[in-house]
């Protein structure tokens, strides 16, 4: 993706971020483009936000390609479970990844869908 992001676009999506962070109960999210590059964040973080970027891509990436191997189009979750912090990764558009750091007593249904309509709101305001 070679895309230049104006102010307002970056001002609009971090905060439809922090809405969902707020709604949620979702420690934070994190929107990157497949080669890992971070473009849009909210919530807390201590850690390496460039890091988590480009392993969340490579991570997504590599799953893709084993469900290429065994002959599925995609996987529809891409989840990982821990004991203080979950990670859920949806695809937004071809060419973009949002990642949600969320704590294992939140509900993953509920979550997926407040992520399935901040995905819409996302794509209404970057374009596909």
């Amino acid at each position: 993706m070679n895309t230049v992001i104006r102010e307002d676009t970056v001002i609009k999506v971090e905060k439809i971020l922090q809405d969902f962070i707020e709604e949620s109960g979702a420690t934070y999210a994190l929107i990157t483009d497949m080669g890992g590059n971070p473009l849009f964040t909210a919530g807390e973080e201590d850690f390496d936000v460039d890091t988590l970027a480009a392993l969340s891509a490579a991570n997504y990436a590599t799953t893709k390609e084993i469900a290429n191997l065994i002959k599925e189009d995609n996987f529809s979750l891409l989840f990982h479970r821990g004991n203080n912090e979950n990670v859920h990764f949806a695809k937004i558009t071809q060419d973009i990844l949002m990642i949600v750091l969320f704590k294992p007593f939140l509900s993953l249904g509920l979550l997926r869908l407040k992520i399935n309509s901040l995905q819409q709101k996302i794509v209404s305001i970057i374009g596909s």
